[in-house]
């Protein structure tokens, strides 16, 4: 699965995405060597690219200053998720709104633009990521029977329909300092947290979402690598959907070193397209 993140530095809050990845030790990816020109390099040695907006979306550079101004979110808050630089290649895609009276319209608005496989979600606190605390709003895109194209299907998905225990917000609360979370994706990435732990319960909840939405996760069959004992998850949740195998792939991306690979050839190809 090839993964493009587009992000940004922070306007509206402590630490925007951008400034956590410049600070992963001991070396970090030059995001800024990620451009449409390189990407082909970029998708070669790795399976993930961060794609920095102001590099992509170039006019973004003149509202930049007045954003961090604002003591506010924005219209650019909205933009900035359905405006991905490589949308023509997308073949599904995870969106996080923090109101919920923007899931519909999201949703919508990716099928307007021909989007196929999506799922906008709301955790039941404003929280613009599936919630590891309790009810997520959810709005997923999907082909209709009998041709009659994409349709929108609402529903909700709790942390059990993953197969984990709900933890409160508390335990994964944002508003750290770049480098402190910065530390916290590498235990993540080497999967150096205990197999209960929120943070870590928090990250496949949500990377197995999207990895339902691939499609992938339909397989009968699993041949992940090594440490893969080929056992599908088939038990059907929400959306009649295999959110307990999304689980259980992100797992094995992680505990396999599969997930620190690909991290460590995106960090060694943007340094080498930069030196």
């Amino acid at each position: 699965l090839m993964v493009a993140k587009h992000g940004n530095k922070a306007s509206t809050s402590k630490s925007g995405s951008a400034d956590m990845v410049n600070c992963i030790q001991p070396q970090a990816p030059i995001i800024d060597a990620v451009r449409p020109d390189s990407l082909d390099r970029v998708y070669s040695a790795s399976n993930y690219g961060f794609l920095l907006a102001p590099v992509f979306h170039t006019g973004i550079r003149y509202v930049a200053p007045i954003r961090r101004q604002l003591p506010w979110r924005t219209i650019f808050n909205n933009l900035g998720p359905l405006a991905s630089p490589v949308d023509a290649f997308l073949e599904a895609r995870v969106i996080g709104v923090s109101r919920r009276d923007l899931g519909m319209p999201f949703a919508e608005a990716l099928r307007t633009v021909g989007c196929q496989k999506a799922l906008v979600v709301c955790g039941e606190e404003e929280l613009d990521e599936i919630s590891c605390a309790g009810r997520t709003f959810c709005w997923m895109l999907k082909e209709a029977p009998a041709g009659e194209g994409v349709q929108v299907e609402s529903f909700m998905l709790e942390p059990e329909d993953f197969g984990v225990e709900p933890h409160p917000l508390s335990a994964v609360s944002p508003g750290r300092e770049a480098a402190e979370n910065a530390a916290i994706l590498k235990r993540i990435l080497c999967n150096d947290l205990t197999v209960d732990d929120p943070l870590l319960d928090f990250v496949l909840i949500n990377t197995a979402a999207l990895l339902v939405v691939s499609g992938i996760c339909e397989a009968d069959s699993s041949k992940l690598g090594p440490g893969d004992d080929g056992q599908v998850v088939t038990e059907r949740g929400p959306a009649h959907q295999r959110w307990k195998e999304g689980v259980r792939r992100a797992r094995w991306a992680l505990q396999s070193g599969e997930a620190w690979k690909q991290w460590q050839a995106f960090v060694e190809v943007t340094n080498e397209i930069e030196s």
